[in-house]
């Protein structure tokens, strides 16, 4: 018995798609070596390219300020870097914000960083009242952060 096994969909598909990844390629690189100037591992980040690129950089450390939130970066590609802390809920609170363009130098991201989770207070662009603040979720603070 000689069967057809082919099965017709009823569109054609177009085989000279391209796939171009080179976008995720670049954005895993500059994550890569933020994350090497931090003396991190690479298993403490993660690039997400839907629904907007971005990432997250789980961090040692706490800030003074947020001594019992665990702290994480996250990066997009229209804002930059931004620092966050997490509440109870394990939801990310914006905590500080990296100024200037949205992909700076992996040593200056690492120099913030540093000074951030060293100083006494979080000061410049800070959510001082950590307790009034209604945790976003973190798709929503990766897209916008």
């Amino acid at each position: 018995m000689d069967r057809d096994m082919t099965i017709d969909f009823g569109f054609d598909f177009p085989f000279d798609i391209d796939f171009d990844d080179s976008v995720a390629r670049d954005v895993q690189r500059y994550v890569r070596e933020v994350v090497s100037k931090l003396g991190l591992r690479g298993d403490s980040s993660c690039v997400e390219l839907t629904p907007h690129v971005s990432a997250y950089v789980a961090l040692d450390g706490r800030l003074p300020d947020f001594p019992d939130h665990y702290v994480a970066l996250v990066w997009n590609e229209q804002n930059g870097w931004a620092m966050a802390v997490e509440d109870e809920l394990g939801e990310l609170v914006e905590a500080a914000r990296l100024g200037g363009e949205p992909r700076p130098s992996p040593a200056a991201v690492a120099r913030w960083v540093d000074r951030v989770l060293r100083q006494d207070q979080v000061r410049e662009q800070a959510n001082r009242d950590f307790a009034s603040f209604v945790p976003v979720p973190r798709a929503v603070v990766r897209a916008r952060a």
